[in-house]
């Protein structure tokens, strides 16, 4: 019987924001304290917006289909809400949802 992945390594594009560092390590420190089981969170500027990269070390209660829509449409929502003024509506994509 093969074991069940327990972590993950999550890709979003956010678009619709105008990158600055105060935002981007705003976002990033945010995003940290917002999920307690992240190993890293990279947030990087990218034209209109960032690339963030999540290493989640255990997803706890979430299952692996439940991970990524939790955070996509609660978490990076609220923490882009909080520390970034949107340009306009954001725009948040998946990129790669990788468990090793």
């Amino acid at each position: 019987m093969s074991k069940i992945a327990t972590r993950c390594i999550l890709k979003y594009l956010a678009k619709g924001l105008d990158p600055t560092r105060e935002c981007q390590g705003d976002l990033q420190r945010e995003l940290l304290d917002s999920l307690p089981n992240a190993q890293s969170v990279v947030v990087l500027a990218v034209v209109d917006g960032y690339s963030i990269e999540i290493e989640i070390a255990d997803l706890g209660p979430f299952s692996r289909s439940g991970i990524e829509p939790y955070v996509a449409e609660h978490v990076l929502p609220e923490a882009i809400s909080i520390r970034c003024n949107p340009s306009r509506a954001v725009e948040i994509q998946l990129l790669q949802a990788h468990f090793p």
